[in-house]
């Protein structure tokens, strides 16, 4: 088997385990691939419970069909600080603690929204259209183990910076109802690290690479899929608040197919190739403002996700 074949293969078996060490490393939140919830101060600070409110322009990530309760041209923009560390025992006892590349990972995770009522702005014509574009990352990963650990023939280093670029549009159907379509197109950038898929790991040797050689897979990809969401509000108080909503949001699923470098200490040994992919995402909730005067609100959320 040519030197070359053998390499794309040891590349997707490492793929493999860099797909578990993705989870591994974000099994304290989520047991999937890892999600980074906080994209907006205000909905972090309701424990990312806000798929049945969404009435700031973080809907565009939350519920996007929530923007058509917003007036005017608005924007939102922030960034989320990561830190903490992953531990890990072995069957047979031995631990190691993971890092995300120091106390903080960076660079952060961010957030972008702008939205605009196209009434509001003077189109009439499309009057109950809302309109909208962000960019976050809703999905990653930055995790440093050491090089001496007991899997450091597996990984030693990954990271995951991906970006989702999100224009979308929403439409009020009455005052009850409005419904919203967005597209997520999921790229890697520069902004966010090297641009790329990348897993580092300590060679066990073989294939003519000396054994206690830096390896470095990496891949980049740019792929697309869509989001299709509701917003049911069936009472209002006097002001023409809500006092009940009713949210739901479906999250295709999106596959990249990788291409990059299998690199052994910095220098290239092959091409590389794999397949990725990110999980569907439905999200439901129901609010309740118990409370909702011109003085005071008091909000009741229940969100549940369900990933597959």
């Amino acid at each position: 088997m040519p030197l070359a074949q053998r390499f794309r293969r040891a590349l997707l078996l490492c793929l493999l385990c860099s797909a578990a060490g993705f989870v591994f490393a974000a099994a304290s939140a989520n047991a999937q691939t890892p999600r980074l919830q906080g994209q907006s101060a205000a909905a972090a600070a309701m424990g990312n419970a806000f798929v049945a409110q969404a009435d700031d322009p973080s809907a565009l990530h939350y519920n996007p069909a929530g923007m058509t309760q917003l007036h005017g041209f608005q924007t939102l923009f922030g960034t989320t600080l990561i830190g903490g560390t992953t531990q890990f025992t072995s069957p047979t006892g031995a631990q190691v603690t993971g890092d995300r590349n120091g106390s903080v990972a960076w660079p952060p995770p961010g957030h972008v929204y702008l939205v605009a009522n196209l009434k509001d702005l003077g189109l009439s014509a499309l009057g109950n259209f809302t309109a909208g574009i962000g960019m976050n990352n809703p999905f990653g990963s930055l995790t440093r183990y050491p090089n001496d650990g007991p899997f450091r023939t597996a990984i030693t280093f990954t990271t995951l910076p991906l970006l989702d670029i999100k224009p979308t549009i929403a439409y009020k159907l009455n005052d009850q109802l409005s419904f919203g379509l967005g597209a997520d197109i999921y790229t890697f950038s520069g902004l966010f690290g090297e641009g790329h898929l990348e897993q580092k790991s300590i060679w066990p040797g073989g294939l003519g690479i000396p054994a206690g050689s830096l390896m470095e897979i990496n891949g980049s990809d740019t792929t697309a899929g869509f989001n299709v969401s509701l917003l049911y509000t069936p009472f209002r108080n006097s002001d023409g608040k809500p006092l009940v909503n009713i949210g739901m949001v479906y999250r295709s699923q999106a596959t990249f197919h990788l291409t990059g470098n299998f690199l052994a200490n910095g220098a290239s040994v092959a091409g590389a190739t794999a397949t990725f992919v990110l999980p569907q995402v439905f999200s439901g909730g129901i609010g309740i403002w118990p409370v909702r005067t011109s003085e005071r609100e008091w909000k009741l959320e229940f969100d549940v996700d369900y990933t597959g």
